[in-house]
C-alpha cells in the first residue's frame, strides 16, 4: 500500500504523520526538534520504528519553520538544513515538497471543525476577499490566502521578521533596550516563547518588581514562556500578567498591522500555541484594543472577522493535504 508522509517542523517540536493514501493515519509522532543535530536523523528513527520500514512513501510534504527556496528549506531557530533531492534519494520517497510552515497551515485551515476555531471578533465577512494568518509560537509566522477557482492560493511569507514598532512610551524604552542587546529587533523577537520571557524581564527592571521566588524557581525546571503563561492565568503573580497582557497588546498591533497590508475580510485568523493556551486573555479586550487603535482606519479594523485556531496540528493537517497532492 502506497502512503505519504507529512511533517510540521518548528524550532522547539517537530510533528510526524504517516498515512494512507486516502488520508488515514498509519502513525504519528512528535519529537523535540533540539534533540536531532539534523532533520534526516530524526525522520529516521520514525521511520524505522516497527512496520514503517514495509510502508512504500508516495509523496511527503515537510512545513519548516523558515524561508522555503526552490528545493531547499533553512529552519530559522535550529541549524537544520533541508534538501528535497537529497531526502527523496536517502528515504525512497518519489516526491519531496517543502513549504513554509505557515503555508502548511493556511491549507490547513480547510481541514478545520467548528469547534477547532473561537471567533474572537464576528466582523463582516466576505468570502470573495482575501484570508490571512498569523501566529507566534517558537517564532512568528504569517502567510497570505487569496482566494482563486473556488478554492485558495497561499503565499507564505516572512513577516514576522518585520521591524518592531512601538506604539507607547513604555514600549519604547522596551525597544531602546532590546536595540543595544540585538542587531535587529522585529515582531518575532517579542512574539514568540522567548519573546514573553524578555518582556517579563524588562518589566521587571523598569517597573522594579520584587521577584517572586516561587516563579523564579519553577523558570528554572521549567520551560520560562509556559512558566511566566501560567502564573499570570492563574493571577499568581502581577509581573506575569503584566508581561502577557503587553504580549497580547503588542500581538494585537502587529495582527493590525497584517490586516491592513491585506484587508482580510473572509477572516484574519491566529494560530500558534501561544493564543490558544492563553484564550481568556485574549478574550479580554487588550488585543482588539490594540488590532483596531489605527487611526483613521478603527472603523474599517472592526468590521474584519478575527478567528483564533485552537486545533494544534493544524499545520501538520495542512502538509498531509499538500502531501495527497502530489502523490501520483
Amino acid at each position: 500500500m502506497r502512503h505519504t508522509l507529512a511533517a510540521d517542523i518548528g524550532g522547539t517540536k517537530t510533528l510526524l504523520l504517516l498515512s494512507t493514501e486516502q488520508g488515514e493515519p498509519v502513525l504519528e509522532q512528535e519529537f523535540p526538534s533540539q534533540k536531532f543535530a539534523r532533520f534526516d536523523l530524526m525522520l529516521s528513527e520514525f521511520l524505522n520504528q516497527g512496520q514503517n520500514t514495509k510502508h512504500t512513501i508516495d509523496s511527503a510534504c515537510f512545513a519548516v519553520a523558515g524561508p522555503v527556496l526552490g528545493r531547499k528549506a533553512k529552519v530559522t531557530n535550529l541549524p537544520w538544513q533541508l534538501n528535497a533531492d537529497d531526502l527523496e534519494k536517502t528515504f525512497d520517497i518519489h516526491h519531496v515538497h517543502l513549504c513554509n510552515d505557515f503555508e502548511a497551515v493556511a491549507y490547513g485551515i480547510t481541514c478545520l471543525a467548528d469547534d477547532d476555531i473561537f471567533i474572537l471578533q464576528q466582523g463582516e465577512i466576505d468570502d470573495h476577499a482575501p484570508r490571512a494568518v498569523i501566529g507566534a509560537g517558537t517564532g512568528l509566522g504569517q502567510a497570505l490566502l487569496l482566494p482563486e477557482n473556488e478554492g485558495w492560493r497561499v503565499v507564505p511569507t516572512e513577516g514576522g521578521h518585520v521591524d518592531f514598532a512601538p506604539i507607547d512610551q513604555k514600549q519604547i524604552v522596551l525597544l531602546e533596550q532590546l536595540i543595544n542587546r540585538f542587531d535587529h529587533v522585529s515582531y518575532e523577537r517579542l512574539l514568540s516563547g522567548p519573546g514573553l520571557v524578555l518582556i517579563y524581564e524588562f518589566l521587571r527592571t523598569y517597573q522594579q518588581y520584587d521577584e517572586n521566588l516561587e516563579l523564579n524557581q519553577a523558570i528554572v525546571n521549567a520551560d520560562p514562556a509556559a512558566v511566566i503563561s501560567q502564573f499570570a492565568l492563574e493571577h499568581q503573580d502581577a509581573l506575569a500578567m503584566e508581561a502577557l497582557d503587553l504580549f497580547v497588546q503588542i500581538y494585537g498591533a502587529q495582527a493590525g498591522n497584517l490586516a491592513l497590508t491585506v484587508l482580510p475580510m473572509a477572516g484574519l485568523y491566529i494560530a500558534g500555541g501561544i493564543a490558544a493556551k492563553n484564550l481568556q486573555r485574549f478574550k479580554q479586550g487588550s488585543f482588539l484594543d490594540a488590532f483596531s487603535a489605527k487611526g483613521k482606519m478603527t472603523a474599517l479594523m472592526k468590521k474584519i472577522p478575527i478567528k483564533i485556531i485552537l486545533q494544534p496540528k493544524v499545520g501538520l493537517l495542512g502538509a498531509r493535504l499538500l502531501a495527497q497532492k502530489f502523490t501520483v
